[in-house]
């Protein structure tokens, strides 16, 4: 458990309204059946008389145990994936009654489900994400009080940050790539020399290593041999972003669709993940500036350190800002962009990334909501020349008419587009690419 927010003072337990009003009452029914010689008086005021005398018959015995209370708020994890939980943990004393009350954070589920909850000294609540990002816990308030109720005090403890980051999403793709690029990794190239596949076993040269002479077909044949491999290599993955604006789902689409913001963390996520845990380096360049550039790295401290640049992604960021320009890219890098094809920024970054030399993968982000013409059958006709005021369909399907030519003239290109469907997304795309990579070539005169 990590510790959380802590007052630096105590919290401390006073007496309440009902115990004052309990004493009041019993001893002025005690006094006045004394007055007026009515002992039948005492019996009304008798009950809250005792509670009131056993409430500070506790507290005399206790001594300054329950005088003053130190709330604590803990949170198990500052780090959580999508659709996990963390508990949140609020700790004063033993035999304190504690009640503690939470908000509903935007994005998430709270257990239980009306966010309060009561304990003896110690209150659990568990909250989990359903989104990436920042998450805010709290304020929280608390309230403890004594077993009898007859003192208590309340005190608002300030949020908590909780980091979402996106989910851990296995990419169901092969990890082959175009172009490898480097000197060890886990992609085989075409390039004979230390490696572990074999490539042919031929006569010894000198300057070959002694250790891969084949001793089985050196005695055979009674002459040295050795054997020649292909290197393995890793390769370069640059991924784009285009978060320059976030469009969000239709309004008739289902309750918790993802938006082209949350298309492209995701995204970006599984394909990071994948490529890194066969060894490649991996970096991200935004062209908004949603996402803080994460410079190329390998192994899993590259994953943390990208996922925690994903999830601080701003959500409510609406000031402009100039879009950002990536100006050179290495010869045989795999840019995978993942974008809505809205933005003219974004489109022209493709074709410089094309003509410096890069294998270039178009992952589409647009929520498939936005442009849907199945909503506009059975829209009446406009009358008397009159057009409704809701045309918010009609436009986006002419918007995404519109965007199909931008996507027809990329493929036509070279460039391959795929929508974002999940993990098998970039499967057909990558196994196409890597057969045109084998595929035999034409010879030029």
């Amino acid at each position: 458990m990590t510790s959380g927010s802590r007052q630096p003072t105590g919290l401390r337990i006073r007496p309440t309204a009902a115990l004052v009003r309990a004493a009041v009452i019993g001893g002025a029914s005690l006094a006045l059946s004394l007055a007026l010689g009515r002992p039948e008086l005492i019996l009304v005021g008798m009950p809250m008389l005792a509670w009131a005398l056993v409430s500070l018959a506790r507290r005399v015995l206790r001594g300054e145990e329950l005088a003053v209370v130190d709330p604590q708020l803990r949170i198990s994890r500052r780090s959580i994936e999508e659709g996990g939980t963390a508990a949140v943990v609020v700790q004063t004393a033993p035999g304190v009654l504690t009640t503690a009350s939470l908000p509903m954070p935007p994005h998430a589920e709270l257990a239980p489900r009306h966010g309060s909850l009561a304990g003896d000294g110690e209150v659990a609540l568990r909250v989990s994400a359903q989104r990436w990002g920042q998450l805010r816990v709290g304020p929280l308030h608390v309230l403890v009080a004594d077993a009898l109720g007859a003192r208590r005090a309340q005190r608002t403890l300030p949020p908590a940050e909780v980091q979402v980051v996106p989910a851990s999403t296995v990419l169901d793709a092969p990890v082959e790539v175009p172009t490898p690029i480097g000197v060890s990794g886990a992609h085989l190239s075409r390039r004979r020399g230390d490696g572990t596949a074999l490539s042919e076993v031929r006569a010894f040269r000198p300057g070959d290593r002694l250790h891969r002479i084949n001793w089985r077909v050196s005695s055979r044949t009674r002459e040295l041999h050795t054997n020649a491999t292909f290197t393995e290599q890793d390769t370069e993955v640059l991924i784009v972003t285009d978060t320059i604006a976030d469009v969000a789902p239709a309004p008739w689409a289902a309750a918790g669709d993802p938006t082209s913001l949350d298309m492209t963390i995701r995204a970006t996520a599984a394909i990071a993940r994948h490529y890194l845990t066969a060894g490649d380096r991996v970096s991200v360049f935004d062209i908004g500036h949603l996402i803080g550039p994460v410079p190329p790295g390998s192994g899993p401290r590259q994953l943390r350190v990208l996922t925690a640049a994903l999830s601080r992604a701003g959500r409510d960021d609406s000031a402009l800002r100039p879009v950002r320009r990536l100006r050179s890219v290495r010869p045989g890098t795999l840019a995978v962009v993942c974008t809505p094809l809205l933005s003219r920024d974004a489109i022209a970054q493709i074709g410089v990334l094309v003509a410096h030399g890069a294998d270039v993968i178009v992952v589409d982000t647009l929520p498939p909501s936005i442009g849907d013409v199945s909503v506009l059958r059975g829209r009446p006709l406009p009358v008397d020349g009159k057009v409704s005021p809701r045309f918010w369909p009609e436009a986006w399907a002419m918007r995404r008419l519109l965007r199909e030519r931008t996507v027809r003239e990329l493929r036509e290109a070279g460039v391959p587009i795929t929508v974002w469907e999940g993990p098998s997304s970039l499967a057909p795309v990558l196994l196409s690419l890597s057969a045109a990579r084998s595929a035999p070539r034409r010879r030029r005169s």
